[in-house]
Parts: structure tokens; sequence; C-alpha cells
């Protein structure tokens, strides 16, 4: 088990990686007391710092010693999926992996509220679920692309971005080929159909989603050909 002592000083923070083995490896050992102590450490001016990396670690931790919980788990993420630190943000994605890996229906049915929360609810679980392990099931991936295409028509609009909604733009980004090439068939589908909104910041998600290997290596044809009516679309 490891001591809040060792995850501050083993950390790599401030820097630009955080020790994410260490992070996984913590959680596999955490007792509750440990977790509670690591979560006392998050405020809203821990960014880039050891004690933020330790904040992750109560949250993440917290989610795996109580996975068997699976809306308990929920309802105690929704309160970090906005917080200021970006960090914090991506272990309650972590979480939803790690909570779904052996009962992703059961997260489908209690994540509809931040499904229709705000943009970073939104965002998280669409960095939650656009995880590899997790698409094994056609109909679950059905699902999850019918998430994905509800989340990513809030976008349909050309104001300008704020914060939270460019944070939920740049994991629509990615997310949208890792289903895809998990479910070719109907993820080419629901993906097309992304032609149809106008907004300039949905053409920004369609194009960063083409530019990704996994899609040019499971159908190079395929996406040249959505570039070419990408490029007619917007002319």
């Amino acid at each position: 088990m490891y001591s809040i002592d060792y995850l501050l000083d083993n950390s790599n923070l401030p820097g630009p990686r955080g020790n994410l083995e260490l992070l996984y490896s913590f959680v596999k050992t955490a007792d509750m007391k440990t977790v509670n102590d690591c979560l006392a450490y998050i405020d809203t001016h821990t960014g880039n710092s050891p004690e933020e990396f330790v904040g992750m670690c109560g949250v993440l931790g917290y989610s795996v010693l109580n996975r068997q919980s699976n809306q308990q788990v929920i309802d105690f993420l929704r309160r970090y999926t906005s917080h200021n630190s970006w960090r914090i943000r991506e272990a309650v994605a972590m979480s939803i992996q790690e909570i779904s890996v052996e009962g992703i229906e059961i997260t489908l049915e209690n994540i509809k509220p931040l499904i229709n929360g705000n943009d970073y609810e939104q965002r998280a679980v669409v960095a939650g679920l656009c995880e590899p392990k997790l698409l094994t099931n056609e109909a679950v991936n059905i699902r999850i692309l019918e998430i994905m295409e509800e989340i990513t028509k809030n976008l349909n609009h050309d104001r300008k971005l704020t914060d939270s909604e460019n944070s939920l733009k740049k994991a629509l980004g990615y997310g949208w080929s890792v289903v895809i090439v998990a479910s070719p068939e109907h993820g080419k589908q629901y993906f097309e159909k992304l032609f149809d909104l106008v907004s300039k910041h949905v053409k920004w998600i369609i194009r960063e989603n083409l530019k990704k290997n996994r899609l040019i290596k499971m159908d190079k044809e395929w996406v040249e050909k959505c570039k070419m009516c990408l490029t007619i679309a917007s002319s």
C-alpha cells in the first residue's frame, strides 16, 4: 500500500504527464481510509501539482473500491465532472471505464443524467465510454453510437465555444473513431449522418476523426470518400 507522501513524491508533477503507472498501481492496493485522505487534497487550486495527482488517486481509488455499487460511484463522480482541474476530470473518465469493464450495461443505464447534463458531464461520458476494452458487444456499441450522435448534435451551432464546449469537442474529435473501429458497419452509418449537420464545430469533429490512423488502417478508401464528401459539403 502506498502512503500519501509516496504519492506526492512520485507524482511526476509539475510536468506534462502524471505518473499513471503509479496511479493504477495505487488503486489495486488502496483502502478506503487512504482514498478519503487523497480526496481531501482536491481543491480548486491544485493544477499541475503533486496534490492534483493525489486527488486523481482518490477519485479513481474510490471508484475501483466501490465498483460493485455502480449508481453510487456515478453519483460520486458527478461532483467532479466539472472540476477546474483537467486531470481530475480525466480521473472521472478513467473511473467510468473501470466500473464498466464488467458491467457496461448498468453504466449506460445509470449514466443517463450525465448524458443530459452539462458539457463537462457529457465530455466525461464520451471520454469514459470511447475505450476499446469496453466496446466488445455490438448492441452496446450501437447504444454508445446513439449517445455520441445525441451529444454531438449539441455542438451543431456556430457560436464561439465555451471552455466546457471546447473540452467536449476535443473528446468527440477522437471518440468517434474509437467506436467506429470497434463496430465498423454501424459506426460508419452513424458517423455519416454527421454530414447532415452544418456546424463548423461538427465539421471539425469529423475532420479530426478522419485523421486518426485507426480509421485509415480500418478502411482508407472510406476515409478518403468521407473527406471528399466533407469538402463538397463545405463548398
